[in-house]
């Protein structure tokens, strides 16, 4: 066997053996003997004990040196121990002379036990990392671990005479050391201690809730699980005052004993493994409503026993409290089940709901910043945060948001995404009960924002669009400006004035022929220039190399331009399909741009443009060997012209300095209409 599981064993093993030695002795004795010797079942105790125990056995078998189990199956041994010592204690007074040990098991039982108060505020200080708190909560924990030990202490070797003028009755003189103080003077002590003592449960408590404001993630889970276990406790006590039986008692110590010890089991080994706010808001439901159904039911015998009197026999009554029982059930738990949640957790248990009511209310504001308010008060109502922000990044490096609350010291980011994009972010607060988020809810707030990525998205996108279409409504109306400014301002007047000339040439013909050949010399050159302007404002439509050689030709023909003694360039081409008119303007631009880059700022000797055919869309790079962009360049003109050339066609742009050196130009531009086309 793994030595390190030999810890679990070998508490498993001692209390179960002290358990069986308990059933056995208390088989033995005789009820006179237990109440001779003022001593009661110690199998109860050693039951009591094993619980503990058991709890803690398979967080041992993983974690042998965790200071949490060790305490608490420490504890549990102590009451195995306390009943094997009640047990033995009846027996061995029924001797004659007593059994060996007898004294001894009554010092134990009468004094030592007192112990058992140490385990609850130690695991409380202790729980779940193991580890006291830093700083002053730490010395408060110390604190609370001296508080909880100073009735114990007193008790270890107190003076009989004190303890029976405490009113306490030993049945026998246990033999064991005592402190030689008088009863006045330790009778005061004993006061003190038994208030001490008490005061370090509520005090532990609040280093409980201490460290729960000061948790993070998996911790501030495993602490609620912690939370359940005083939930489960607090039933088990009102059921055991309502009932007020001896045996229930007894056994809702040992369900709160063994619920407690499993939840802390739970939240060391697994916290996730179940949805901690679900069972927590499960076990007030089922509580509130066995109350409601009991408290109904009393109600009902108490009206039918005064109206029926003795004509209503326990058949009949049985009949009509679970017809009663029946028939408020459903009704009851559904009500108390939605306001009870609603109180913890918010509506975040009606997942279908929370999502539909988001999307509603989504599809009425037709903008972001319509949108991010309903999704923000979305958020606070499903999750009952009293603060929520959502922001949405823009494109140009701003940002929207909307706030809901105010916000506290602490918070945390969840990002939203549209598939690999983020757009924006929530900020939730990152402390308090209902900021925590279990597996569950997660899910729900995932589906949450993915309803609203989607609706951000699709605002976005439309806002981007109509951008899109007012850039391109002013763009045509500025060509159409220009051109009409070129043609009237300038080929306009040259047309007239060359009009005017040849009139002066004709009429000049028969009597001055040399004036009329200068005239007409004259009018040729205004001709020429005009037909240069021409061609500049036809090559800035769409340079005439396109139309007469062909894309890669154009490209080929520009790259000889810009060759030169210093420079290189190479064009390439793989798996180039038919391409719109389009997509050809906008490759040739780019590479023509990046090239006038490169020879203009890079004092590179290499240059190559290459273009590649990809799944709807063609790849235009521009590459150099030169000296590459510093990171604190300010994009120019030629830079933003490209990145804006391939956005217009919906396409995207990468600019970076590969570790090699130089620069390198990348440009996808969809050819998704063309493949349509084609």
């Amino acid at each position: 066997m793994n030595p390190a599981r030999l810890p679990a064993v070998v508490v498993s093993a001692l209390a179960l053996a002290m358990l069986a030695l308990c059933v056995v002795l208390d088989i033995v004795n005789e009820p006179a003997d237990r109440t001779r010797a003022m001593m009661g079942w110690g199998s109860i105790s050693a039951s009591v004990g094993a619980i503990a125990v058991a709890t803690q056995v398979p967080v041992l078998w993983r974690y042998p040196r965790h200071p949490v189990a060790w305490v608490i199956a420490a504890t549990g041994l102590l009451w195995s121990f306390d009943g094997l010592c009640e047990s033995w204690a009846a027996y061995g007074m029924a001797q004659d002379p007593y059994a060996p040990l007898t004294g001894f098991a009554v010092w134990i039982v009468a004094q030592v036990g007192a112990f058992l108060l140490v385990g609850l505020p130690l695991v409380l200080v202790l729980y779940p990392t193991g580890r006291l708190m830093p700083g002053r909560w730490g010395v408060v924990s110390i604190v609370v671990v001296a508080m909880a030990c100073a009735l114990p202490a007193l008790l270890l070797f107190a003076p009989v005479s004190a303890l029976t003028a405490d009113g306490f009755e030993m049945p026998m003189d246990t033999g064991m050391p005592e402190l030689p103080i008088s009863g006045d003077v330790f009778v005061p002590l004993l006061t003190a201690g038994r208030l001490i003592t008490l005061l370090s449960l509520p005090l532990a408590v609040v280093v409980t809730f201490a460290r729960q404001r000061h948790a993070t993630g998996r911790e501030r889970t495993q602490l609620r699980w912690l939370v359940w276990a005083a939930v489960m406790c607090l039933v088990m006590s009102g059921i055991a005052l309502w009932l007020h039986n001896g045996w229930v008692v007894t056994v809702a110590l040992m369900l709160a004993l063994g619920v407690t010890g499993a939840s802390i089991a739970i939240g060391i080994l697994d916290p996730e493994v179940r949805d901690v706010d679900a069972l927590m808001g499960g076990t007030i439901v089922w509580a509130t409503v066995a109350g409601t159904v009991i408290v109904l039911d009393l109600l009902v015998v108490a009206v039918l026993d005064r109206l029926l009197g003795e004509s209503l026999d326990q058949r009949d009554a049985t009949l009509i409290l679970l017809l009663v029982a029946v028939t408020i059930y459903g009704p009851v738990r559904g009500r108390i089940t939605a306001l009870v949640h609603r109180l913890l957790v918010g509506r975040r248990g009606d997942r279908y709901s929370v999502v539909t009511e988001l999307a509603a209310r989504l599809e009425e504001s037709g903008d972001v910043r319509a949108q991010l308010p309903a999704l923000a008060t979305a958020v606070a109502t499903a999750f009952k945060l009293d603060f929520v922000r959502v922001e949405v990044f823009g494109h140009g490096g701003g940002t929207v948001s909307a706030t809901y609350g105010e916000q506290p010291a602490d918070v945390r980011d969840v990002p939203i995404r549209y598939g690999d994009e983020e757009i924006g972010r929530l900020e939730l607060p990152a402390r308090g009960v209902r900021s925590m988020l279990s597996k569950r809810d997660q899910a729900l707030l995932f589906d949450v924002v993915r309803q609203a990525a989607m609706a951000v998205r699709s605002a976005r996108l439309a806002a981007d669009l109509q951008q899109s279409r007012e850039q391109l409504v002013l763009a045509r109306e500025d060509d159409r400006r220009r051109i009409r400014r070129d043609l009237h301002d300038g080929l306009g007047p040259v047309l007239g004035g060359v009009a005017m000339r040849l009139d002066a040439a004709g009429n000049a013909l028969d009597r001055d022929p040399e004036t009329t050949r200068r005239l007409v010399a004259q009018s040729r050159q205004d001709i020429t220039d005009a037909l240069a302007d021409v061609r500049r404002l036809v090559h800035g439509l769409r340079p005439p190399a396109l139309d007469d050689l062909g894309l890669l030709a154009a490209l080929d023909q520009q790259a000889e331009r810009m060759s030169s003694s210093d420079l290189s360039v190479t064009v390439a081409a793989e798996d180039v399909p038919a391409l719109p008119a389009a997509v050809e303007v906008a490759a040739y631009r780019i590479a023509s741009e990046a090239l006038t880059n490169t020879a203009r700022h890079a004092a590179a000797s290499t240059a190559a443009v290459r273009l590649e055919g990809r799944s709807h869309a063609l790849l235009v790079e521009i590459s150099d060997d030169g000296s590459g962009i510093a990171p604190d360049v300010v994009a120019g003109v030629g830079l933003r012209s490209i990145r804006e050339r391939a956005e217009e066609l919906g396409g995207r742009t990468e600019i970076s300095c590969p570790p090699a050196g130089g620069t390198r130009v990348r440009a996808w531009l969809p050819m998704s209409t063309v493949l349509e086309e084609s």
